[in-house]
């Protein structure tokens, strides 16, 4: 049994199998040696936790059914556990999983793992397999397993809005006094909220009807906010703004959705987005220098519904988007040469994307694609893509990526139980966390880093229909 447990415990990335059962401590706060041994230490330990509770069940429950099979089980996220079963020695129905003395599902066929999702953080479930042969009933059972969840991240949660029912994307970003600023839609129309005063505040900016699309956020060098947003009545791609003292908007064009917007150190506003056309959506890109917008085409692929943003020292615009539908190209267009340059970075993808610029002008990508959060850069000169973390099933689309003062980068997602994940390579190698676990969370995503180092990740919890802020300060 032991020999058992340790191979099912296995964590070798060689493996596929890195539970990353971690102990999270605040980036910048310790070396890169100490959070290694922190990480390993903690690993150990569960898994010798792990052992011996297995080890020690006797069996519980199921009075006068014997031991016929054998039962593992794998943590694998503070989510979800994973159950491998011998087969019962004789002919069965199916399989009865009861889970802390309930039913809590039924199976044919015990030859893959069983993946138990849905659960609680750090909590004990155990575990009994029995063999149904109809009408018989029980025939069989396993030995009884008990396994805790792994823990989130011990990251500070709070509420930004409470009837935030939209399970959209936010858009995120921080001021040059470190506080922060969300747009988002709501069913009553566009908000924008902030923490600059101290508490969050929420002021709706546009009072438009219909959960669509999603606004994008900036912010000029005098501080006021500008939102780019589609108005679901007219189709109409809308830029709202502050600067004056009062909320005033404006057309950017006639059709646009999946917009993003920046404001450059000149104060000229940037904005790419999808807009309608007779073969399809296809990737456009307006500026607004002197005061009126200036819209261009970008590139006639089929199908565009998701764009991400960013400009260089040099006002040159660097567009990630997102072409088709269910599975998705992610493309990289830039105007760096003078005219617009289109580039295929991966076929098969989830329909979102994100984009940072490093000082030098390298663009850094992140996508999901299947299984995989990957990291695509063209730093070499050529794209390169390599796999950031590696889930159990196919993950949500929803990225986010920015870039501390140090070059680090830090990238916010969802797994594949919707759950808020976070990953960084500021050690050196990227090291992932879980966040938020509790219930369907980390839908549309931001993420950014504060001059203190610290990490501010704004995101949905469609669980209770909030809009939610996680700080590891």
């Amino acid at each position: 049994m032991y020999l058992l447990v340790l191979s099912s415990f296995g964590w070798a990335r060689g493996q596929g199998r890195d539970v990353r059962v971690r102990s999270f401590r605040r980036l910048g706060a310790t070396s890169v040696a100490q959070r290694v041994s922190w990480r390993w230490r903690d690993r150990v330990a569960a898994v010798f936790a792990a052992i011996l509770t297995i080890a020690g069940c006797g069996g519980g429950g199921g009075s006068g059914i014997p031991v016929t099979f054998s039962l593992l089980v794998e943590v694998r996220t503070p989510s979800q556990e994973n159950l491998t079963w011998t087969p019962h020695p004789g002919g069965v129905t199916n399989y009865q999983v009861h889970r802390n003395g309930a039913l809590a599902f039924t199976t044919s066929s015990p030859g893959s793992p069983l993946m138990d999702f849905n659960l609680d953080p750090d909590t004990q479930y155990c575990y009994i397999v029995y063999a149904v042969v109809f009408p018989l009933g029980s025939v069989g059972r396993s030995n009884e397993v008990c396994a805790r969840t792994l823990t989130t991240a011990p990251w500070r949660l709070e509420t930004i809005d409470g009837a935030a029912a939209s399970a959209g994307s936010n858009s995120l970003i921080n001021d040059a006094a470190d506080k922060l600023h969300v747009s988002y839609r709501r069913s009553d129309g566009i908000v924008y909220a902030t923490n600059s005063s101290g508490p969050w505040i929420s002021t709706v900016i546009a009072g438009i009807s219909g959960a669509f699309d999603d606004p994008a956020i900036a912010l000029d060098t005098a501080g006021a906010v500008h939102v780019s947003y589609n108005d679901p009545g007219s189709g109409v791609l809308k830029h709202a703004t502050n600067a004056s003292g009062f909320w005033v908007d404006s057309s950017i064009d006639t059709t646009g959705f999946g917009s993003a917007i920046v404001v450059d150190s000149s104060n000229k506003i940037h904005v790419s987005y999808a807009e309608n056309g007779p073969f399809g959506r296809f990737l456009s890109y307006a500026l607004n220098q002197t005061g009126t917008w200036t819209p261009e085409f970008v590139s006639g692929a089929g199908g565009v519904s998701d764009t991400a943003l960013a400009v260089d020292s040099a006002g040159t615009a660097h567009i990630a988007y997102v072409a088709g539908s269910g599975l998705c190209a992610v493309r990289y267009a830039t105007k760096a040469s003078g005219s617009w340059v289109d580039t295929l970075i991966a076929s098969n993808a989830g329909c979102a994307a994100a984009i940072v610029l490093d000082v030098t002008g390298i663009a850094h990508i992140v996508y999901m694609q299947s299984f995989d959060l990957m990291y695509a850069t063209n730093a070499s000169g050529a794209w390169v893509t390599i796999s950031v973390d590696q889930l159990d099933w196919i993950g949500f689309p929803d990225v986010s990526i920015t870039r501390d003062s140090s070059g680090a980068l830090h990238v916010s997602y969802q797994d594949q139980n919707a759950d808020l994940k976070y990953a960084t390579n500021a050690s050196g190698v990227w090291a992932t966390f879980y966040i938020d676990a509790r219930g369907s969370v980390g839908a549309g995503n931001a993420v950014r880093v504060n001059s203190d180092g610290s990490v501010h990740i704004a995101y949905f919890d469609t669980t209770n229909t909030q809009l939610k802020h996680a700080t590891d300060r």
